[in-house]
C-alpha cells in the first residue's frame, strides 16, 4: 500500500482525495491511506484528519514529508504550492502539485527543472484532465481525423471571499487543461482578447491547429469543449464533479507505484505557460505572446 503525506488543509480537494483511500468502502481504499496532514490552521488539519481517519497531524510540511511514498500538495492556493513542492522532490518523493500548478510560471520550470535533475516523478494538472466526460470522449478522438480545433470554456473566478481566489490560474488553469487534454502538445503562441465580460484566448499551434479559451467572468459553473477534426466532432459538457478526483488520483497512486507519471512533465509545463500567456496578452492590449519568449 502506498502511504501518503498531504500537504495543505485548506482546500475542498484534501477531503476529496482523502476521502477516496481512507474511508472503508471506497473507490480507491486499500490502494493507498493518507498517513500524514499538515495545515498552516493547525485545528482546522486537526479536524480534518479526524474526520477521515488521517493517524498523524504533522507540525511542519517536511515533517509530513517525511517516511511517506508519495506527496500530495493540495494547498488552495497557487502560490502556497512551491516552497513545499521543493522540499518533497529534494527529498525524492514523487509529488503531485494540485492545480494551479504555481502562481508564477518561473517557479513552474525551476520545480520541473528540480524535479529532472533529481529524477523525481512529478506531476500537476487540474483533475478536469480526468472527467468521465473526457474519458469518454477520448477513444472517439481518433474517429474524427486530423484535429483542427477545439473550443473551451470556463469561469474566470471562483465566488470565493478570498481575493486569492481572483488570481487567473486559480480557476483558468481548468478550461486550459481541457484544451490540452483534447488538442495535445504544440502550442506555439497565444493572442487574448479582453472585454468586461470574458477573455477569449486564440491558441496558435505550428501545425495550424487552433485552440479558443473562452474565461468567463460572470457565468454558472461549467467546463465545456467541442473539438472538430477533419472526419467528425465530439462535445465534452462535464456535469460529474466528483469521479474526475477518481481518475486523478488513480493515476497519482499508479505513478508512485511504478516510478513513472501518467504523461510527460512537459505536458504540465505547457499548460501553464498557455495560461500566463493568455493572461500576458490581455494585460498588454491583445499582442501576441510566444510561449518560447515566456
Amino acid at each position: 500500500m502506498i502511504t501518503m503525506g498531504m500537504i495543505g488543509a485548506d482546500s475542498t480537494h484534501t477531503e476529496a482525495y482523502t476521502s477516496l483511500v481512507n474511508l472503508p468502502g471506497a473507490p480507491l481504499y486499500g490502494r493507498a491511506k493518507v498517513i500524514k496532514l499538515w495545515g498552516e490552521d493547525a485545528a482546522q488539519a486537526q479536524a480534518k484528519a479526524k474526520e477521515f481517519a488521517i493517524p498523524q497531524v504533522a507540525t511542519t510540511p517536511a515533517e509530513a514529508i517525511d517516511g511517506v511514498d508519495l506527496v500530495m500538495i493540495c494547498n488552495r492556493y497557487g502560490d502556497d504550492h512551491p516552497a513545499p513542492a521543493r522540499l518533497a522532490l529534494e527529498a525524492g518523493k514523487p509529488t503531485f502539485v494540485d492545480k494551479p500548478f504555481a502562481n508564477d510560471f518561473a517557479d513552474v520550470r525551476a520545480l520541473a527543472q528540480l524535479a529532472t535533475a533529481q529524477k523525481v516523478p512529478l506531476m500537476s494538472c487540474s483533475a478536469v484532465r480526468y472527467a468521465v466526460e473526457v474519458l469518454a470522449l477520448a477513444p472517439r478522438l481518433a474517429e474524427f481525423g486530423a484535429l483542427n480545433c477545439a473550443i473551451v470554456s470556463g469561469q474566470a473566478a471562483g465566488d470565493f471571499p478570498n481575493p486569492r481566489a481572483r488570481h487567473p490560474f486559480f480557476y483558468g488553469t481548468h478550461p486550459v487543461e481541457l484544451l490540452h487534454t483534447l488538442l495535445g502538445p504544440g502550442a506555439e503562441a497565444v493572442t487574448t482578447q479582453r472585454t468586461s465580460k470574458c477573455d477569449i484566448g486564440l491558441v496558435h499551434y505550428g501545425d495550424g491547429r487552433q485552440g479558443v479559451i473562452n474565461l468567463l467572468q460572470k457565468s454558472p459553473s461549467l467546463y465545456h469543449a467541442v473539438v472538430y477534426g477533419e472526419q467528425g466532432w465530439g462535445e465534452v459538457d462535464i456535469r460529474d464533479f466528483t469521479d474526475f478526483y477518481v481518475g486523478t488520483l488513480d493515476r497519482i497512486i499508479t505513478m508512485a507505484e511504478t516510478g513513472k507519471p501518467p504523461f510527460p512533465l512537459d505536458w504540465a509545463v505547457e499548460v501553464m505557460a498557455i495560461m500566463t500567456a493568455l493572461i500576458h496578452s490581455a494585460e498588454h492590449g491583445g499582442q501576441t505572446v510566444k510561449l518560447s519568449e515566456l
